[in-house]
């Protein structure tokens, strides 16, 4: 089975749906997906922010209209998104132990859709090493 490691650190929405719904694309393809949330990103992981629609400068003004979108194409909840991968296919998320330091989350106030927290050592060497392709986002 070819593996992909995806590892994501921008913590902007538009920057998190797109690595999800490519998580969810090699899921529903077969392959087996490693994803890797760190830095903004890892800060996003919380059950309070996972939730907050931000979109990055180059969407303002239209922030708005695109929230709208995202509703109705069933494309504003990210947690769900990313349980219908694990169910769809072999995917696992993990959050960077270290980033969640820097952003002052515990863990108890994660998602439970990550599978674990871990280090980019740890990651480099289970899921980096090993990968077919790495993307980043």
């Amino acid at each position: 089975m070819k593996k992909i490691a995806v590892i994501i650190t921008r913590g902007g929405w538009n920057n998190l749906l797109q690595a999800c719904e490519w998580i969810a694309l090699a899921a529903a393809s077969g392959l087996e997906v490693s994803g890797y949330f760190r830095d903004e990103a890892a800060g996003r992981m919380t059950k309070a922010k996972i939730k907050e629609l931000t979109m990055s400068p180059d969407y303002r003004g239209r922030e708005a209209f695109v929230r709208d979108l995202l509703r109705n194409e069933k494309k504003a909840d990210l947690s769900k998104i990313m349980q219908t991968s694990k169910e769809t296919g072999n995917v696992k998320f993990s959050v960077c132990k270290d980033s969640l330091r820097y952003f002052d989350v515990r863990v108890e106030e994660l998602i439970p859709e990550l599978d674990e927290v871990q280090s980019a050592e740890a990651f480099w060497k289970e899921a980096v090493l090993p990968a077919d392709q790495v993307l980043t986002f």
